[in-house]
């Protein structure tokens, strides 16, 4: 199956290394020498412009939530029939119905994951949206190699993401606030409890390998949160 990927920012490499070998897929890319650069790692191929890659068929869209519609809009001009797989997770699948023309179907696919963690190995989950049903076997197919695929409402990835980044986000700028009212100020230590306890011990929390000390931890604070 020929697959399109338009874009190789942090999201878009990944998906490119997850999908290559699975499906025949052509990258496309602003940065022409770096997405030459992947395709020869890769061994897959590279087109020239986004009319070429929509000839594909299907086309994946890991661009910013601004370029999305832009692209879309482009793809509308082209006498092509396509679809539109879009990863971006603001952008929501009426916009992306609203912005297509009539000989372009758009299905949102979004990942709740992240780009840098699952360049390490750890797998996301991704939920294929359920409308329009037509599109969705064929979604789920082409990002089984990527994660677990749920199907679903993909918006509500949106909420999910911001919810834990803004929480993550928080505690780091909490845990370094309160090191320096420690004294403690060298910022490689700070760094390390972020990266080595903190995030560490989230990872323990999600895969429900917490040791004795943080148990309890964690019991005092859903008995604080429920009262």
């Amino acid at each position: 199956m020929n697959v399109g990927l338009v874009g190789i920012g942090r999201m878009g490499e990944v998906l490119a290394k997850k999908l290559a070998g699975h499906v025949d897929l052509w990258l496309f890319d602003r940065d022409s020498a770096r997405t030459k650069a992947l395709a020869n790692e890769l061994d897959v191929s590279v087109a020239a412009s986004l009319s070429d890659i929509a000839k594909l068929g299907t086309v994946i869209l890991a661009v910013p939530d601004r370029e999305v519609i832009s692209c879309i809009k482009e793809f509308n001009q082209i006498n092509q029939p396509l679809t539109v797989i879009n990863v971006a997770t603001n952008v929501a699948q009426r916009v992306l119905n609203e912005a297509a023309a009539s000989h372009i179907k758009c299905i949102g696919v979004k990942l709740v994951a992240h780009a840098g963690e699952m360049a390490l190995g750890l797998e996301p989950v991704i939920i294929v949206n359920e409308r329009p049903p037509e599109l969705v076997e064929a979604a789920a197919e082409i990002f089984k190699p990527v994660g677990k695929v749920v199907i679903g409402r993909a918006d509500i990835v949106s909420s999910i993401n911001i919810t834990a980044a803004q929480a993550a986000l928080t505690a780091a700028v909490q845990i370094e606030e309160n090191l320096q009212l420690q004294g403690i100020t060298d910022e490689v230590i700070i760094k390390s409890a972020i990266r080595q306890v903190a995030a560490g011990i989230l990872k323990a929390y999600a895969n429900n390998d917490l040791g004795p000390f943080a148990r309890d931890v964690v019991q005092a604070l859903k008995t604080k949160l429920r009262n």
